[in-house]
């Protein structure tokens, strides 16, 4: 049996597994900022994966800055 590896969507980074075990995590929701301090939102594929780094860095942050957008937007 071939052992699978993914690469990272946002770091392209190749880790062992098929992307959809553990340490395999949805993008959906990464931000970062530009270079000018612009923060923007990574625009990925359903069957896209990232590592937990990543996860960490760029998705989590991402999902709480749009839950704070949210909340800011029912609050006014």
């Amino acid at each position: 049996m071939k052992d699978e590896v993914f690469t990272c969507c946002i770091c392209g980074i190749e880790l062992p597994g098929d992307g959809w075990g553990i340490g395999t995590n949805n993008p959906d929701e990464a931000a970062w900022k530009t270079e000018d301090g612009e923060v923007v939102f990574g625009n990925f594929k359903p069957e896209d994966r990232c590592c937990d780094l990543c996860n960490q860095k760029y998705v989590i942050p991402g999902r709480m800055l749009m839950l704070a957008k949210q909340r800011a937007a029912e609050n006014n």
